[in-house]
Formats: C-alpha cells, structure tokens, sequence
C-alpha cells in the first residue's frame, strides 16, 4: 500500500472528509486529493504529523512505497548538491570581493606614493604633448618622470615604478629600471652605469657615435649628471 492509498484508508477508517483531513495538517482540500492520487507527496513533517496523530508507524508507511522514499532520498541528494553549489558561490564571491578590495588598495597606494612624491598628471593637451602623459616632476630644469602602470584596479602588481630624468631635447636621459639599475640614454640605445657615473660593463660593444656620446656625458658632463642621478635615486626610492 502506497502512502496515498494509506491516507484514504486513515481517513475513511474515522469518517473524515479530504477537507477535515486538510485542516488537521493545516493544507488545502485539493493538497489532500493531490496525496491520495498520486500527484505530489506529503513532505517529511507532515508524514510524521499524520504518523503521531492517527498512530501509524511512520517506518511503515515509508517502507510500503518504495517511490516515495526514492522522491525522498532523491530531494535530500539535490538539496545537498544545491546547498554546496551555494556556499561554492558564496564561498568564491567573498574571496573574489577580498581580492578586488585588495587589488583597489594596492592600486591606489601606489598611486598616492607618486603623487606625495610632488608629481602629477595633469590631463591637457601641453601636458600630454611635452610628458607624454607621464607623472611629471620638473626641478632645477630637470624633468623628472614616472610612467602609469597599465595594470588594472582589478588587478595586484608587485613590479616598481620605472623613472626617467631628463634634461633638455634627448640631451641628458638617465632611466632607473624596476630593479633600480641606472642607464644613460645614448640615442640610439643605452649603456648602464653606477650612481657615481661609472660605465658597469666597459665591454660592451657600442657605436663610435655612442662612444662619443657617451664620453662626453660622463667625462665633460659628470658634474652635471651626478646631482640629476641622486635625485632620481631619491625619487625613485620614495615612490617605490
């Protein structure tokens, strides 16, 4: 006997009505003539309401319709995976929203250090056209100069600022790497050197046009390069 089969007998064993059955467990009628026919079943809280209320073992009933229990043991699988499927998503979701507040931190951070630093961006056309829409710091005749990350808000960076000093129209340009190895701009390419304007590797194999460049800038010119390199130090340190 099937759990609908047992609730017409439990009812018509005490002359009720599909209707005095559906106020006892606080259902409608037509709930009462789905159970007895099949359409949809009683959940668990109310097969152990009728259980303890008309004193029918509620191991019984459950044994005697196999269907059910299957529905049952079915409802509680998809109720497990569901409420897992959840807490995956809000689990993910609280870590995605963590990571982004970090991400926006961090951006702004870096940002802040540059701008405390005494640079700035400004965006207009005179600016843009003469820093190329870099940070600009301009001392003493000196453009001093931080190029924006092109990383996203979104998105954690460890990597330093690079900074460029520049004096005059390709006439002095020292770049300070990430790593914060200093190179002198020989136009075309570049030859490192040490922060007392020493040439870090003598071998390296340069253009009789670069060679003259580069002996000008740091025998006729050091005096002059030395304070623009421990600036850019200075600055460096300060916004990294």
């Amino acid at each position: 006997m099937n759990i609908g089969a047992k609730i017409i007998e439990i009812r018509k064993q005490r002359n009720m009505t599909q209707e005095d059955f559906a106020k006892i467990f606080h259902v409608t009628r037509q709930t009462v003539s789905n159970w007895e026919n099949e359409k949809s079943y009683p959940d668990l809280q109310t097969l152990v309401q009728i259980s303890n209320e008309f004193d029918v073992s509620l191991d019984t009933m459950l044994k005697e319709d196999m269907l059910m229990v299957k529905r049952m043991d079915h409802f509680k699988i998809y109720k497990k995976a569901f409420i897992g499927l959840i807490t995956c998503i809000l689990t993910v979701g609280v870590f995605a929203g963590i990571y982004i507040g970090v991400c926006k931190m961090q951006h702004n951070r870096m940002y802040d250090k540059v701008e405390n630093a005494g640079f700035t961006k400004e965006l207009n056309e005179d600016f843009i056209e003469r820093y190329q829409g870099y940070y600009a710091l301009t001392e003493n005749d000196v453009d001093y100069l931080v190029e924006p990350k092109s990383i996203g808000e979104y998105e954690l960076d460890t990597d330093n600022f690079v900074l460029t000093a520049r004096k005059g129209d390709r006439d002095i340009t020292i770049n300070i790497d990430e790593n914060k190895n200093i190179y002198l701009a020989l136009y075309p390419g570049e030859v490192e050197i040490d922060e007392n304007g020493n040439v870090m590797n003598p071998s390296k194999k340069l253009t009789d046009v670069q060679k003259e460049h580069m002996e000008n800038l740091l025998n006729n010119r050091k005096e002059e390069i030395l304070p623009i390199i421990n600036r850019a130090l200075e600055l460096w340190d300060s916004i990294n």
